[in-house]
C-alpha cells in the first residue's frame, strides 16, 4: 500500500460513512429489541397465551440481530469508505460482512411479515373472509419470493465461496439484484398496511379508541417510506455500478465497483426498514400492557373500561343522521346460549377469544377474571349487516345508501359520475406515458421494430382480450351469482363481493401491480419484462373500462348516457394530451443533446411510476369507503320495457335484435381500435413520408426529434402529436355538447348519426393520408389532424349504444365490448408488413379506411333497421322515468327491509354458535314477500308490458 494512503488511514484523514451507519444501525435495533421484549412480556405474563405470530417475530429479532451485527462489524473493517481507504487486509473480513447481511435481509423480512399475516389471519378467524384470503395470498407472495431472493443472494457468485473471498468466479451485480426486488417489498408492504382497515374502521368503538387502533395499524406505513428511501439510494449507488454479471476476482464486492462506499447508506436503509418493521408489528399486540402502564389512554375519563360488545348494549339502537333507526339489536349479556354450551372447556372457549375481541377489550379479560362457564359475549362489529338498508355504516360516520343507478336524477348522478372520471384521468395519462416509454424503451434496448410492436400487442391485443372476459365480467356480476344462490352459506347470508365497486377497486390493484413491475424492467431493460409490465397494466385498465364505461353510460337518466360517457372520455383524452407534454418537457428533455440512451434516462419514469402505484392504493381505499349506487340484472331487464320496441324480437337468422346490435358493437370497437392504434404507432412515418428513418412503434416515435431542422417541418413531429390528441379531445366535447341537446331539440342530430358522420369522415380523411403526395410535409398534416378529430367520439358513442336495449345482459355486454379494444394485437404487424414488401408507409395505411368500413356496419345497421333506429333513439320521458323511478323504489324498498331483518336474525342467532339454524322462518318470510309483490304487481297497471309492439307476435 503507498505509504501516504497508510498514514491517511492511520490518521482517519478520509470520507466515512462508517460512524453514522453504525449508530443508526444500532439504534434502531435496540427500538426493534424494547419492542419485542415488551411483547413477549405481555404475551407471556399477562395474556398467557403465545402464538405462531409470536414464534415468527422472534425469528425476526435474531435475523435482524445478525444483520445489523454485520452491518456494525463491517463499519470496522471499511464499509462507508471508498475503495482507496480500506486497507488490505480489511477487505476479505469486509468481504464476509457484507454476504452476511445479503444472506440474512430477505429472511428477516419474510419472518417479520409473516407475524404479522398470522396475526391478520387470527384477526379475521371466522369473521372478514376476504381478509383471510387476502392475508394467504400476501403470505405465500412474500414467502415465495423472499425464498427465492434468499437463494438467489446465497448463490450470487459461482462458485459460492467468491462472493467472501478473493477467488475466480462469476457474481451478478448485487446492487441491481437489491433494486429489481424493490416491487415486490412496496407490494407486500403495501398490502400489508391496507389489508386490515376496512375491518378496523368498520368496529364500533368508541371514536378514541377507534382512532387509536388504527393509528396503530398505520403506523406500518413507515416502514414503506423507509423502504422508498432505501431504494432512492439504491438506485443513487447503481448509477455508477455495472449491470452486467463480473468475473473479476479483485472486484469489489458484488461486481460494483466503490461498493462499499455507494452502498453504505443502502445497507443502513435495509437495517431501519427490518428493525422498524419489526417494532410496528410488535405495537397492535401491547393493548393489555399498555393498560398496566398508561391506563388513560384506553379507559374512559369515567374510570370504566368499556368492551366493543358494551358500548352496543349501552346504545342499542342506532340513529343515523338521515333520521332512519337501525334494527339490529344486542342479545342479552352473559345469559347462557344454550344448554349444551353451560359446561365449556378452558381451551374451547381460549379458542373462540378471537385477535378482534382481544384488541378491543381494554380491561384484559383475558387474564383470569372471566366465568368460562358462561356463553361468550356476541361481540357487536357488524357494519352494514347490523344497519338497515338505508344507511351505509364506515365506523365513523352514516352515510345513505345511494339507490340504483337507473333512478339517478340528474344532479345526484353527477357526484358519481364525477368521482368515477377520476379513473379514465388515471389510465388516459398511464396510456400517454406508456406511448411514450414505448420509445424510449425501445432505443434503450435495441429493440427491433416487430419487439416494439409487441408491446403495443401485449398491452391492447393481450391486456384487453382477457382482462374483460376473465376477471372484468366476473367480478362484475359476481353480485348477481350470489344473488341467484337460494341457501346462504355457513348459516349465514354473506355480504355479496361483486359489482361496479369492486371490479373498481380490483382494476386498481392489477393496474398499480402493472406500474410497479416496470421499476425492474428499467433497472434490467429487459424485453421480456416490459412485455410483461404492459400486459399486467392494459389487463388492469381493461378490468377498469368493463366497469367504469358501463357506469358512466348507466348511472343517471338515459337519455343522456351518450353525453356523460363522452365527457368522461374527454378528460380521459385531455389527460393523454397532459401525459405526453410531461413526457416531452420533462422526463426526456435532455435527449436531444445525447448522443446516447442509457437506463438511467427512465429514473424520473420510475418514480412517476411508483407515485402512480401509490395513487393506486388511494383510490382503492377511496373506492371502499365511498358509496356508490349499483344495478341488477333485474332492473336493468325491468327498464326495458319501457322501450318502444321489443329488445328480444327476432330479426335477421331468427337472432334477437339486441344481440344483432351487440355483435356489431363488438365488431365495430374492434376495427376501430385496430385503426386507432395503427394510427398512432406510424405517425411520423405518415407525417414525414418521405424519409428513410426506420418505423417507431410509438404514438411518439423518434422521441429525440425535438427540431424541425431534421425533417423540413415548420412544427415538430411531437409537437404534431400534442396537436391531434387535443383536435381528438376537443372533438369528444364538441359530441358530448351535442348529445345533451339531442333529447330536447328535434333539429340536433342523434347520437346514431353523429356516429355515422364521424365514421365517414374518418375514412375519408384516412382515404386521403393514404392518396396525397403532397409536395411539402405540413400538407398531409392537415388529413391526419382531421382523422384525429373525427374519430374521437367513436369509441364512447359505440359504446353507448351498444348497451342500449340489453336488459339484463348490459354487464356482460359492457365486458364484450371493452374486449373489442383488443384490435391492435397484429393489424399493425401486418401494416409492417406491408411496408417490407416495398410499399410505402401511405400506401399501407390504405388498410385503415377498410378497417372504418368494418367500423360502418354498425352505424349503418342502425340508420338502416328500422327496429334498432327505435332502440337506440328510443328517448325516456319525463313522466316515464317517474314511472321507473317509482316502480323500482317500491320494490327495492320492500326488497331492503326483508333482507336487512333477515340479516339481522341470521346474524343474533349465529353468535351463539349453536344449533343449525331453522330456515323455515326465512323462507316463509321469503315466500309471503313474493306472493304480496305479486300480488301488487297484478293490480298495478304499469306493470303490463308498455312495448310498442306486442310480445305475442315475436317467433320462437
Amino acid at each position: 500500500m503507498n505509504p501516504q494512503v497508510s498514514d491517511r488511514l492511520l490518521a482517519g484523514d478520509y470520507p466515512n460513512r462508517g460512524p453514522v451507519v453504525f449508530a443508526v444501525t444500532t439504534g434502531t435495533l435496540v427500538l426493534a429489541t424494547v419492542f419485542v421484549a415488551a411483547r413477549l412480556t405481555c404475551r407471556t405474563f399477562i395474556v398467557r397465551q403465545v402464538t405462531w405470530d409470536d414464534y415468527f417475530i422472534i425469528l425476526a429479532w435474531v435475523l435482524a440481530f445478525g444483520l445489523s451485527f454485520s452491518i456494525d462489524y463491517g463499519t470496522t473493517v471499511g464499509l462507508g469508505r471508498h475503495d482507496a481507504n480500506i486497507s488490505a487486509e480489511d477487505w476479505e473480513p469486509l468481504r464476509r460482512s457484507e454476504y452476511t447481511f445479503t444472506v440474512l435481509y430477505n429472511p428477516a423480512l419474510m419472518a417479520f411479515k409473516t407475524s404479522v399475516l398470522i396475526f391478520y389471519l387470527r384477526l379475521s378467524k371466522n369473521t372478514q373472509k376476504v381478509l383471510r384470503l387476502a392475508s394467504w395470498v400476501i403470505l405465500v407472495i412474500v414467502n415465495l419470493a423472499g425464498t427465492v431472493l434468499t437463494l438467489l443472494n446465497i448463490f450470487q457468485c459461482d462458485p459460492v465461496e467468491s462472493a467472501f473471498i478473493r477467488r475466480p468466479g462469476q457474481c451478478i451485480p448485487l446492487l441491481t439484484e437489491f433494486i429489481c426486488s424493490a416491487p415486490i417489498n412496496i407490494v407486500t408492504d403495501l398490502a400489508i398496511l391496507t389489508l386490515p382497515l376496512p375491518v378496523l374502521t368498520s368496529m364500533r368503538l368508541p371514536p378514541r379508541q377507534k382512532i387509536i387502533l388504527i393509528i396503530t395499524f398505520a403506523l406500518g406505513i413507515f416502514v414503506t417510506i423507509v423502504d422508498v428511501v432505501r431504494i432512492y439510494y439504491l438506485q443513487t449507488a447503481i448509477n455508477d455500478a455495472s449491470s452486467k454479471p463480473s468475473s473479476d476476482p479483485n472486484a469489489s464486492f458484488g461486481g460494483s465497483p466503490e461498493f462499499a462506499w455507494n452502498a453504505s447508506l443502502a445497507l443502513l436503509w435495509s437495517a431501519v426498514e427490518v428493525n422498524v418493521g419489526i417494532a410496528c408489528a410488535c405495537i397492535p399486540t401491547l393493548k393489555p400492557l399498555i393498560i398496566r402502564i398508561l391506563p388513560a389512554m384506553l379507559i374512559d375519563p369515567d374510570g370504566s373500561t368499556r368492551r366493543a360488545s358494551d358500548t352496543a348494549d349501552r346504545t342499542p339502537t342506532l340513529q343515523s343522521s338521515y333520521g332512519h333507526e337501525s334494527t339490529a339489536r344486542n342479545v342479552i349479556q352473559d345469559e347462557p346460549a344454550f344448554p349444551d354450551q353451560t359446561h365449556e372447556p378452558e381451551a374451547s372457549f381460549d379458542a373462540q377469544i378471537s385477535a378482534l375481541e382481544f384488541l378491543t377489550t381494554p380491561d384484559t379479560a383475558l387474564e383470569s377474571g372471566v366465568d368460562r362457564n358462561r356463553a361468550p359475549t356476541l361481540s357487536n362489529t357488524a357494519t352494514t349487516g347490523s344497519l338497515d338498508a338505508s344507511g351505509v355504516y364506515f365506523g365513523f360516520v352514516n352515510m345513505r345508501k345511494p339507490k340504483s343507478m337507473i333512478r339517478m336524477a340528474t344532479k345526484d348522478s353527477l357526484k358519481y359520475c364525477t368521482t368515477v372520471t377520476v379513473l379514465f384521468l388515471l389510465w388516459g395519462f398511464s396510456y400517454g406515458l406508456l406511448n411514450t416509454l414505448s420509445t424510449v424503451v425501445a432505443q434503450i434496448s435495441h429493440m427491433t421494430v416487430p419487439e416494439t410492436l409487441g408491446l403495443t400487442s401485449s398491452y391492447f391485443g393481450a391486456g384487453y382480450f382477457f382482462g374483460p372476459l376473465l376477471v372484468g365480467e366476473w367480478i362484475l356480476r359476481h353480485d348477481e351469482h350470489r344473488r341467484l344462490e337460494k341457501k346462504p352459506k355457513n348459516g349465514g347470508f354473506d355480504d355479496s363481493i361483486g359489482g361496479f365497486k369492486a371490479t373498481f377497486m380490483l382494476g386498481l390493484c392489477i393496474y398499480g401491480i402493472g406500474t410497479i413491475i416496470f421499476w425492474p424492467c428499467a433497472v434490467l431493460t429487459s424485453f421480456p419484462g416490459f412485455l410483461i409490465s404492459n400486459f399486467v397494466v392494459g389487463f388492469g385498465l381493461a378490468v377498469l373500462e368493463t366497469a367504469a364505461n358501463p357506469f358512466i353510460a348507466l348511472c343517471g337518466p338515459m337519455d343522456y348516457a351518450e353525453m356523460r360517457l363522452l365527457l368522461s372520455q374527454a378528460v380521459q383524452a385531455v389527460a393523454t394530451v397532459l401525459s405526453g407534454l410531461l413526457a416531452q418537457k420533462v422526463f426526456f428533455v435532455e435527449l436531444s443533446a445525447r448522443d446516447t440512451i442509457g437506463s438511467s434516462t427512465l429514473i424520473d419514469v420510475q418514480w412517476t411510476f411508483l407515485a402512480i402505484t401509490l395513487l393506486c392504493v388511494g383510490l382503492a381505499l377511496f373506492f371502499y369507503y365511498m358509496p356508490l349506487p349499483e344495478v341488477t340484472d333485474a332492473e336493468m331487464e325491468n327498464s326495458t320495457r319501457y322501450l318502444p320496441v321489443d329488445p328480444k324480437k327476432r330479426s335477421f337468422f331468427g337472432f334477437q335484435l339486441r344481440t344483432w346490435s351487440l355483435a356489431l358493437a363488438v365488431l365495430a370497437q374492434w376495427a376501430y381500435v385496430a385503426c386507432q392504434e395503427t394510427m398512432s404507432i406510424y405517425f411520423q412515418d405518415l407525417l414525414t413520408p418521405t424519409l428513410n428513418a426506420p418505423p417507431g412503434a410509438s404514438p411518439t416515435n423518434l422521441v429525440r426529434d425535438r427540431t424541425s431542422s431534421s425533417n423540413g417541418l415548420v412544427v415538430s413531429t411531437t409537437d404534431h402529436l400534442l396537436i391531434a390528441h387535443t383536435a381528438f379531445a376537443l372533438s369528444r366535447f364538441l359530441a358530448a355538447y351535442l348529445a345533451y341537446l339531442s333529447p330536447t331539440h328535434p333539429k340536433v342530430p342523434q347520437p346514431r348519426t353523429i356516429l355515422n358522420i364521424c365514421v365517414g369522415l374518418t375514412i375519408t380523411s384516412g382515404v386521403l393520408v393514404s392518396a396525397l403526395r403532397p409536395s411539402t410535409h405540413e400538407l398531409i398534416a392537415i388529413p391526419i389532424m382531421l382523422f384525429f378529430f373525427f374519430e374521437g367520439p367513436i369509441w364512447p358513442l359505440i359504446y353507448t349504444l351498444g348497451l342500449r336495449g340489453q336488459g339484463k345482459r348490459t354487464k356482460r355486454a359492457a365486458a364484450f365490448i371493452t374486449m373489442g379494444a383488443s384490435g391492435p394485437a397484429f393489424w399493425p404487424f401486418v401494416v409492417y408488413a406491408i411496408h417490407q414488401r416495398g410499399a410505402s408507409y401511405q400506401t399501407a395505411f390504405s388498410l385503415v379506411p377498410g378497417l372504418l368500413v368494418i367500423t360502418s356496419f354498425f352505424s349503418l345497421f342502425l340508420d338502416i333497421k328500422r327496429d334498432a333506429r327505435a332502440l337506440v333513439d328510443a328517448r325516456i320521458g319525463p313522466e316515464q322515468q317517474r314511472k321507473i323511478q317509482d316502480r323500482a323504489n317500491r320494490e327495492m324498498e320492500l326488497d331492503a327491509i326483508i333482507a336487512a331483518r333477515r340479516r339481522a336474525s341470521v346474524n343474533a342467532l349465529s353468535g351463539f354458535g349453536g344449533p343449525t339454524l331453522d330456515y323455515e322462518k326465512f323462507n316463509f318470510v321469503k315466500r309471503l314477500s313474493v306472493a304480496f309483490t305479486k300480488n301488487r304487481k297484478g293490480s298495478d297497471p304499469s306493470a303490463t308490458t308498455e312495448h310498442g309492439e306486442s310480445r305475442s307476435s315475436q317467433s320462437g
